[in-house]
């Protein structure tokens, strides 16, 4: 357990940082929830190791940058990684992949600021892109055998798979549905008791 919370610092949203913070959720570790302006972002930019948020400044001062990154290192604080080669290549293959659906498919598509070219592009994701990432996920959770989509227990890879898909549900729910094991392990995650509870008390935002 840290000597003092520690410090994550994002935007007002979801994002990139709501992994990070239900992981320290779900371990039990106490944590400010540090939430920027734009311009406040601005200011703080240039002081930041990478330049990006979020970032976690935790208790020896130490402050560690790039979303995955973080990830990665509190998994394996916390026991939600593994010491196997195989899993901890088939934690990280998920997780890339989920960056890759965010950086590659839907930001391009719903940050578009032309409602006509966003509606096109939209349609473009759900129909040629989002098939193709869903399916591999729907195996991946297969192939985990738990329920989980590596070993027994909850891990940095089912958290992120999570967060982005919640993210993810608001502008393509129709997708989600159609896959019933993924919908199914969105519930149970979701339901989770510290999970649950973050999730109803978190502040409201669109992204």
């Amino acid at each position: 357990m840290p000597r003092k919370p520690w410090k994550l610092t994002y935007f007002n949203g979801r994002g990139r940082a709501e992994s990070i913070r239900i992981v320290l959720t779900e371990a039990g570790i106490p944590f400010e929830d540090i939430r920027v302006s734009k311009k406040e972002w601005t200011a703080m930019k240039d002081s930041t190791p990478t330049h990006t948020l979020p970032i976690l400044e935790i208790d020896n001062g130490i402050v560690l940058s790039q979303s995955t990154a973080i990830l990665i290192f509190l998994g394996s604080q916390l026991n939600m990684y593994s010491k196997d080669i195989m899993e901890m290549y088939r934690i990280d293959l998920i997780m890339n992949m989920m960056d890759d659906l965010i950086d590659k498919v839907l930001v391009p598509a719903l940050t578009e600021k032309d409602p006509n070219l966003k509606a096109e592009k939209t349609k473009a994701v759900e129909k040629e892109n989002l098939p193709g990432y869903m399916k591999t996920l729907s195996r991946e959770l297969e192939a985990g055998g738990n329920g989980y989509f590596v070993g027994t227990k909850l891990t940095i890879a089912d958290v992120k798979v999570f967060t982005v898909l919640e993210n993810m549900a608001g502008a393509f729910p129709e997708t989600i549905a159609k896959w019933k094991d993924i919908k199914g392990f969105m519930e149970r995650i979701a339901s989770r008791p510290k999970i649950a509870a973050w999730i109803k008390g978190r502040p409201k935002s669109w992204f």
